[in-house]
């Protein structure tokens, strides 16, 4: 028995996390980390859209701010810290997002989080800035960034959130730690799916092939249609390729979706490349697009393939970006180079 009667005093009580189950190992993995001091104060956190990136930093943050981090593995929800971040007005944390009908994260919010980072803590002594998507800053934002990445106030975190690694600049990545976020075990997942949907459908395992690592984008795909969608898209790619429809009539029809198809593009060039490559039908994870995808493979030769790909890789990098050009004009464009490509670089028979 306690002297002093300390042993009333209630247990401190975490919240309950809203970390997703295949990313709580990386977790315990960065809060040590963060315990041992070997943290860097700028954390690239890596990981594709659909893993949980967002909750991940979000619950990090949390954890940083929380006054009662030392004795739990989420923050408590419980002190004036959580309080005030639940009710989305902590003073030491600042979330930068692309403003609405903005396409970039501007130098004024970067400076003004930088001005921020330099004032004193209000709370337990940490400042933490969540940064999403680093790639929607603009170069005027990166070389404003650099300087506090170089020399960091004392208890400030930078998060970092980026999908690819090739998104982000070299000296922003050279002047933060990596910390990638995986899934390793595929069947955790599948078995995930198929509880929260309550029996495993042909469009959830195909989805799981198209998207190992992002579960919640596997998820709408196969349940908001977008696989049938898909399909139908791939198909008009085809009948653009033999001359049956025309590039405007395609943009006109897809418009809406480009954000989708420019990565429905991707997955379709994935399986002309391996069709090419191997001669191998089984080998195609768009089963149900094969014939469509067969036609596209025996009309262009590999020269044709690998420029597709290029202006593929082009049209995926401007949407995600979020760049100012005309995506209406791009989109016209690429599939007009589609049929241009059908007639130049026709496989030989």
């Amino acid at each position: 028995m306690s002297l002093f009667g300390d042993e009333d005093l209630p247990a401190v009580v975490s919240r309950e996390s809203q970390l997703d189950f295949w990313n709580q190992a990386a977790f315990a993995q960065i809060l040590e980390q963060f315990k041992s001091g070997s943290m860097h104060h700028g954390i690239l956190l890596l990981g594709a859209d659909g893993i949980g990136r967002e909750t991940f930093a979000d619950e990090f943050a949390r954890w940083v701010l929380c006054q009662n981090n030392e004795s739990v593995d989420s923050a408590c929800g419980n002190c004036k810290s959580c309080s005030l971040y639940d009710a989305e007005s902590h003073p030491d944390y600042r979330m930068l997002l692309i403003e609405e009908d903005k396409t970039q994260i501007s130098v004024d919010q970067v400076r003004q989080l930088i001005s921020s980072m330099h004032e004193s803590a209000h709370q337990n002594g940490w400042k933490v800035a969540n940064i999403s998507p680093v790639n929607g800053l603009n170069q005027n934002s990166y070389n404003a960034l650099l300087k506090t990445l170089e020399e960091p106030q004392p208890n400030t975190l930078i998060i970092l959130q980026a999908e690819q690694l090739e998104q982000v600049p070299a000296t922003i990545r050279s002047r933060s730690q990596l910390f990638p976020l995986k899934i390793d075990k595929q069947t955790a997942i599948s078995e995930w799916l198929e509880q929260r949907k309550g029996y495993m459908t042909d469009d959830l395992k195909l989805a799981v092939n198209l998207f190992p690592q992002a579960p919640y984008k596997a998820e709408d795909f196969a349940n908001n249609g977008d696989a049938f969608k898909c399909g139908e898209f791939i198909f008009d790619i085809a009948f653009l390729v033999e001359g049956k429809e025309t590039a405007l009539n395609i943009a006109e029809k897809w418009l809406p979706d480009i954000e989708d198809c420019s990565l429905w593009l991707q997955l379709l060039m994935r399986d002309l490349l391996i069709l090419s490559q191997t001669a191998s039908p089984q080998m195609v994870v768009l089963k149900g697009q094969l014939e469509a995808i067969t036609i596209i493979a025996d009309s262009l030769n590999e020269k044709g393939l690998m420029q597709l790909n290029e202006k593929i890789i082009e049209l995926r990098s401007l949407i995600i970006k979020k760049s100012p050009v005309n995506l209406s004009s791009s989109w016209q464009a690429l599939l007009i180079y589609i049929t241009q490509l059908a007639q130049k670089f026709k496989k030989s028979a």
